[in-house]
């Protein structure tokens, strides 16, 4: 049996910098933080119902990243999958950090976005660790 991963879904987003900062969370997330526990999977494919990709996503964690109060991670995932186990809403990490206000440009994504993406980056790969280690109850 393969190793459990923690899959990290960020809304697309497009055009907003919240879907910008989630979708660079998720960057920072499987490329750095937690390479060997984490992995992107792409939201279209889970709204299509991509057979592969809804089995590999019901066999490990699931993180979704959205960027507005419609939640189309979180709302796409559960449809098709029936869980998240763990669920981040970009704004919330905006508001936790009011001294880094968002540019509103999205490319190149701008200074203050790039540190949100990181704090919230960082905050998701914990979450991560502790999946993956059940030491947290299913939210």
């Amino acid at each position: 049996m393969s190793k459990k991963k923690g899959y990290v879904i960020p809304c697309s987003g497009i055009g907003k910098v919240f879907g910008s900062i989630g979708r660079e969370t998720a960057y920072i997330v499987v490329n750095e933080l937690a390479k060997d526990k984490a992995d992107l999977e792409c939201l279209p494919l889970i709204v299509k119902g991509k057979k592969e990709v809804i089995e590999a996503l019901k066999e490990n964690k699931i993180i979704s990243i959205d960027g507005c109060p419609l939640k189309c991670s979180y709302n796409n995932i559960m449809d098709k999958v029936g869980r998240v186990d763990a669920q981040f809403m970009t704004t919330d990490i905006v508001k936790e950090n009011r001294d880094l206000k968002p540019e509103p440009y999205i490319i190149p994504i701008g200074e203050n976005t790039k540190e949100l993406s990181k704090k919230l980056a960082e905050k998701v790969a914990e979450k991560i660790n502790e999946l993956l280690e059940n030491k947290v109850e299913v939210e």
